[in-house]
């Protein structure tokens, strides 16, 4: 069995460290009522909420289907900006249609090996994977990289190449180097300033993948860092975190740091244990872990705060568990009450598609998700054998689309 690193967690940070040798903690207070999200509160307020509630309207992006452009699997890997739509390294516009691919693979100085994160910034495109590279507006480098792997300026864990949250900010880019660090680089991809979630001796790569993790989210000119460590959502400037809401999670409820630093050092312990339901249930994981719940993401919109949330249940197949889905949580910004979403979503009464919930998250005041051509029609027939009306606008829809074609984005605009 593969060797597994372990972690030595010596302390939380609020995320004010300073780059160099010395490393600063802020306490944050706040004595406005308004920048306190108490998350515990929608979990004994659990509501049926209607899509009609929250949103007036439904529109859709069938992607272009091109021999080029043919998706496969991994559709929670698109992205937004304000100027393209990205799903992994190629590039559609806000109409669907396909702009080509930008990331080249490959060994050349200018191509990744496997692919990576895209930007679109001033009329130039960059992209992070063992590289930062720069392209022009048409897909072409521009002939500025940065090697990751030659780079030895991160620290001792050195796994900037392996990280997520590319983003832009100002004139900068923040990359987050999970979980340990978030970097500043200026135009020219040089460091310029670093801020610290917490310390640990070693990490292997992705230690923090019990229940995914969304690092950065999108607020009108605001980049939004949840920080799951002492939970706040802070601002991303260009060198800086400034913190904007304090969120109230009961420790009861919340999943312990301690089983995500150490995630992979209790799951060989239980996989040695035993796979057997009794022996599972004894491990150190399942104890620390069952019914406990994890903030995935966080989404800001003009009158709300969406929480995406997970309960995590460990090997629940291997126990005769079911899985549990992904659930939402909101914040009302005017009332200040926090509402937990009852069931997979909320009901579905602009389409009736029975419930939904935002799998590719929330940009630009419109709630996100996707559906198949083939999952359209077989919805269609389901129910017209039943006897149900289809909705006017999923009919027009199944005649712009083929059986075999890319996925469409389902976008719900929130109410203004």
């Amino acid at each position: 069995m593969r060797t597994f690193t372990y972690i030595v967690l010596y302390m939380f940070l609020l995320l004010f460290g300073c780059s160099g040798s010395g490393i600063n903690s802020t306490q944050i207070e706040s004595h406005e009522l308004s920048n306190i999200i108490d998350l515990t509160a929608g979990f004994r307020n659990i509501q049926t909420i209607r899509l009609s509630e929250i949103a007036d309207s439904a529109s859709f992006i069938p992607f272009e289907t091109t021999p080029q452009s043919l998706q496969q699997e991994g559709q929670k890997n698109i992205r937004f900006s304000s100027s393209y739509i990205f799903y992994y390294v190629m590039c559609y516009d806000w109409t669907g249609k396909f702009c080509g691919t930008i990331v080249k693979r490959g060994q050349g100085p200018y191509e990744e090996v496997d692919g990576g994160s895209l930007l679109f910034v001033d009329n130039r495109f960059y992209s992070k994977g063992s590289k930062f590279i720069e392209y022009d507006v048409t897909g072409k480098p521009t002939g500025k990289v940065k090697n990751l792997y030659a780079s030895r300026e991160f620290g001792t864990s050195d796994f900037l190449r392996n990280s997520t949250g590319f983003s832009s900010v100002g004139e900068n880019f923040v990359v987050y180097d999970i979980p340990t660090t978030l970097y500043y680089f200026n135009e020219n991809f040089e460091t310029i300033a670093s801020r610290v979630v917490f310390i640990a001796d070693s990490l292997p790569p992705y230690p923090f993948s019990l229940g995914g993790h969304e690092c950065l989210t999108y607020y009108k000119e605001n980049v939004l860092f949840y920080n799951y460590i002492n939970d706040t959502i802070f601002y991303v400037t260009d060198t800086n975190l400034a913190p904007k809401w304090i969120v109230r999670f009961d420790e009861q409820l919340k999943l312990p740091i301690q089983a995500m630093s150490n995630y992979f050092d209790l799951i060989r312990k239980a996989i040695s244990g035993g796979l057997s339901p009794s022996a599972l249930e004894r491990s150190e994981l399942v104890q620390l872990t069952d019914h406990k719940h994890k903030v995935i993401a966080a989404y800001e919109t003009d009158k709300r705060i969406f929480f995406q949330m997970i309960e995590i249940i460990q090997f629940a197949s291997d126990r005769g568990k079911q899985s549990p889905d992904p659930y939402i949580i909101y914040y009302d910004k005017e009332t200040g009450k926090t509402t937990r979403v009852n069931g997979k979503g909320f009901v579905d009464d602009i389409l009736g598609m029975e419930f939904f919930y935002p799998v590719l998250g929330i940009f630009d005041e419109k709630m996100i998700s996707f559906i198949w051509p083939f999952e359209l029609f077989n919805y269609i027939k389901e129910c017209r054998d039943r006897g149900r009306e289809v909705n006017p606008q999923l009919l027009a829809l199944s005649k712009q689309v083929k059986e075999d074609d890319n996925p469409v984005l389902i976008l719900f605009h929130l109410k203004k």
